[in-house]
């Protein structure tokens, strides 16, 4: 209001309401901020706290620990991961389960525990083992799963039975290759702290995906780098040893052709054993070298004659085989190499030995061929600890090569020896047939003519007396002349006389020489039959001396026949080949004794029980037949019971098919 002066005076009363009302819209205003706009501020701050510890969370993981180099480290930084959200966002446990494919130390089956935190410490790995299931339903979202009120398998009845609420599985890794699952329990009023931490939890499991991608490629990397200087380095071993094994078989080789080279040049054997230990010791840098070979006669090792650097009266020993405190002995018993540094003063080895030849160093190898040894090669040195198990495989090669020429040489000359003997022998026989031939053969036949003329009684009457007389004569004059005989035929068969080959009946042979010894067999009451089965083709063979081989078979047959008895002559065809056979009831061949009875000059034990004349020539003559004509024999025996004997001889077709086939 306007006062008389001109000024405005405020009237009391509605100054006191004016404050009233400002009062009241100041608390309205405040009432309106903390019931209202409070709780959202607060709600916001939390927040922004939250994304700021966060925020920490994540550029503490990136920068404060290192990429992983091996799994172990791998492990600690998942620990350290653990350790950093424990100290940021509590109320958790936390256990961490890790999974790596087989690259390496970790075979990825079941996986290794490699964190757990609080009172989950106390728990063995066992106790907090996933089944498969959770791990594929963790798995099958990115973000994981929580699972609260009952925890599946039976490491959530175990924790349920420590308190536990809630457990939120967040996995990590790239699957089947490098792997895991964060698991963060919670307990009792606190249950919802796994929710809460979700996305700390997520960038916890992030941290480990990168990491996990950064550590499986620097492994495999690593692993990559590692196989392949592995390789290089195996490579490179290899190639050393190759040049080596190629330096040392060239020595080898060049040392060998040495030894083979003096071989040529000194055919003597004395000479061929000097070359050899002379290039060995040569080679090795040795001061003796000597090779000891096994006498049958007096079973001693004997030292050879021409050792290297021995000396001829004092070192030329021999050692008998009973004698085993000998190296060598040993060597040679049980085919095993020594070697010693310091023989004189080696228990192995007989000092008297080691010092007669003033050894130090000493190798001793068996010498042997194929299987069977011969002796012993012994190289030494006066030098001590001069050998090494390197050179006991270089010698060894030398000894094996050295053995075989050794034996080659030693055979040679026995093979020298018994072809002169041989030859000797061969034309001793040959001049044995020779006279035979002129000397008997002649004579006999004159002989036996007379003997003819006198007793068909040409030169007049002969007395009885004097006829059993000449009968005799003539008996034995046949014997004789069967004799003569079978070694012209057997030195012709085995002196290659050519047999004249065509196409035969062998049907008609074995009946002439069924009536050839018909006379034979009816003078004991034998008798003799032929089967042939069916029509035989012609058989590819030489009449005369087929029927040689029917005469012999069928003759020894009578003569081993009791009276009464039967022999019996077979044909059949066998496609290829006729077979013949030649059976009788005899007294058959005692079975130790068959496989002597194609040999020359061979007569059975039980000849006694058919007193019979036989030169032992009669099967040797037929086994050579038969073999010429390209056929085989053999025969069935039994002691008491008879005997069978077999021959196959070549058809015409069967012979004329090879020709053919052969042109």
């Amino acid at each position: 209001m306007r006062s008389g002066t001109g000024e405005f005076r405020v009237n009391p009363l509605f100054g006191a309401l004016a404050a009233s009302t400002i009062v009241g819209i100041g608390a309205v205003y405040w009432f309106l901020r903390f019931r209202m706009l409070g709780p959202v501020e607060a709600k916001y701050s939390q927040e922004r706290l939250e994304w700021s510890e966060r925020g920490a969370f994540s550029q503490e993981l990136l920068e404060a620990h290192p990429m992983p180099e091996t799994p172990e480290s791998f492990a600690e930084s998942v620990q350290f991961g653990v350790d950093r959200f424990l100290a940021r966002f509590g109320g958790l446990d936390v256990f961490v389960w890790f999974r790596r494919a087989p690259l390496g130390a970790f075979d990825g089956t079941d996986g290794d525990l490699i964190v757990r935190s609080g009172s989950l410490e106390s728990l063995e790995p066992a106790d907090l083992k996933l089944e498969e299931a959770l791990w594929d339903k963790a798995f099958s979202t990115e973000q994981g799963w929580k699972v609260s009120g009952e925890l599946p398998g039976n490491c959530g009845r175990l924790l349920s039975v420590r308190g536990a609420r809630a457990i939120r599985f967040v996995p990590w890794g790239t699957r089947d290759r490098l792997w895991g699952l964060i698991s963060a329990v919670s307990y009792g009023s606190n249950a919802e702290a796994a929710d809460r931490h979700k996305e700390p939890l997520e960038t916890l499991a992030a941290y480990f995906t990168s990491m996990a991608d950064r550590a499986s490629r620097f492994w495999e990397l690593d692993r990559a780098r590692e196989r392949l200087q592995g390789g290089l380095d195996v490579t490179m071993q290899r190639l050393d040893e190759t040049n080596l094994q190629l330096i040392q078989r060239a020595k080898e080789m060049r040392t060998l052709q040495e030894v083979t080279d003096i071989i040529s040049e000194h055919p003597d054997q004395s000479d061929v054993l000097s070359a050899i230990i002379g290039i060995v010791a040569k080679s090795l840098d040795a001061d003796i070298c000597a090779f000891l070979t096994f006498d049958q006669d007096t079973g001693e090792l004997v030292t050879l004659p021409g050792a290297f650097g021995v000396n001829e009266s004092d070192g030329m020993y021999r050692i008998p085989l009973t004698n085993e405190h000998s190296s060598s002995v040993r060597v040679f018993r049980f085919g095993k190499p020594f070697i010693t540094g310091d023989a004189q003063n080696d228990p192995d080895v007989i000092a008297h030995y080691a010092k007669l030849w003033n050894c130090r160093s000493l190798m001793v190898v068996p010498l042997r061929v194929e299987s069977q040894r011969i002796g012993v090669m012994r190289v030494g040195s006066f030098r001590k600890d001069l050998f090494s198990e390197d050179h006991i495989g270089f010698v060894q090669v030398i000894a094996e090569e050295a053995a075989v020429l050794i034996e080659s040489a030693v055979l040679s000359k026995k093979l020298q020896d018994t072809n002169l003997e041989l030859q000797r022998m061969h034309s001793m026989k040959d001049e044995f047939v020779s006279t035979v031939s002129h000397e008997f053969k002649t004579p006999l036949t004159s002989i036996q003519g007379f003997l003819a003329v006198l007793l068909d009684g040409d030169a007049g009457e002969i007395p009885a007396e004097q006829r059993r007389f000449l009968k005799i004569v003539k008996s034995a004059a046949d014997r004789l002349h069967l004799l003569v005989t079978d070694l012209l035929d057997l030195s012709k068969l085995e002196g290659g006389v050519q047999i004249e080959l065509e196409s035969i009946d062998l049907v008609e042979t074995a009946q002439k020489c069924l009536e050839g010894q018909r006379l034979a067999a009816q003078a004991r009451s034998i008798t003799l039959e032929l089967s042939a089965s069916g029509e035989l083709p012609a058989a590819h063979g030489n009449t005369q001396w087929l029927g040689q081989v029917f005469d012999n078979l069928v003759s020894n047959a009578i003569k081993f026949t009791p009276e009464g008895g039967r022999v019996t002559v077979g044909l059949e065809n066998k496609g290829e080949g006729l077979l013949a056979r030649v059976s009788d009831t005899g007294i058959g061949i005692p079975e130790d004794e068959q496989r002597r009875v194609f040999e020359k000059f061979f007569r059975a034990s039980n000849r006694n029980a058919m007193p019979a004349p036989g030169t032992g020539l009669g099967l040797a003559i037929c086994r050579q037949i038969v073999d010429r004509h390209g056929g085989r024999i053999w025969f069935e025996s039994s002691s008491g019971q008879g005997s069978t004997f077999f021959f196959v001889i070549p058809t015409e077709r069967a012979s004329a098919a090879v020709g053919a086939k052969n042109a």
